[in-house]
């Protein structure tokens, strides 16, 4: 005659499992102890992140800078001091277009050693924003001193956007940039906007002197501005 099989216990009665836990629960330290068995079984639950809805107006501003609605949002709350020469003075409507909390402070022929003392002045003025873009090069190549008194007025909390130059008729060209990448390198706070690399090979983008914009460059700009600086 076959004998049937005992049925098995539920794993909650079965004293292997209760010592099984026990151990558990003693390895693992005290703060353990105080969660719900059932936790210990359980899986946290993931939640997706809710999709960003752009107004009519932001979502053209996305198509026409290429931007993704992360983007364009962080675009158009981001308070921001852009210092610039000619270059910045000319996309002034686009800065303000897509950051609408800018304070554009531009002139044509500046120069860089300018740049701590107009940093100076807005900062007494409490104009200085938490990001600050620089887009100077185009007049003539940074003095390592100028750099470095400029950071210093910045302070280490807010973030610099430093423009990269695109001034191919000029020998300092270079000279600006690499400096521009090795300040950023020393400094966490100080991002590149690699200009000089994404405007390589459109000439369409600038006027007859390679160095000011047309409108497609324009755009192309602070589009670019706008993507570093979510990332």
């Amino acid at each position: 005659m076959r004998r049937h099989a005992a049925p098995k216990k539920p794993i909650l009665k079965r004293p292997i499992f209760w010592l099984v836990l026990i151990l558990i629960l003693l390895v693992g330290g005290g703060t353990v102890v105080y969660k719900p068995i059932t936790d210990l079984f359980s899986h946290p639950a993931v939640t997706k992140p809710k999709p960003i809805k752009l107004t009519a107006s932001e979502k053209k501003v996305a198509k026409k800078y290429h931007l993704s609605p992360k983007a364009t949002v962080q675009a158009r709350t981001a308070k921001i001091t852009a210092i610039g020469d000619s270059v910045m003075v000319d996309i002034a409507p686009e800065m303000k277009q897509v950051f609408p909390h800018v304070l554009v402070n531009g002139a044509v022929g500046r120069q860089f050693y300018d740049l701590p003392s107009i940093a100076q002045t807005l900062k007494a003025e409490n104009k200085l924003a938490d990001n600050v873009v620089v887009n100077l090069g185009t007049n003539g190549p940074p003095e390592k001193s100028d750099v470095s008194r400029f950071l210093k007025v910045v302070g280490q909390k807010r973030q610099v956007y430093w423009i990269n130059t695109h001034v191919p008729t000029q020998k300092w060209e270079a000279q600006t940039n690499q400096l521009i990448a090795s300040t950023a390198k020393a400094h966490r706070n100080v991002h590149v906007v690699n200009w000089y690399r994404f405007s390589q090979d459109e000439p369409e983008w600038f006027a007859s002197d390679q160095v000011h914009l047309q409108t497609k460059g324009a755009t192309a700009y602070v589009g670019l501005l706008a993507r570093t600086m979510a990332n």
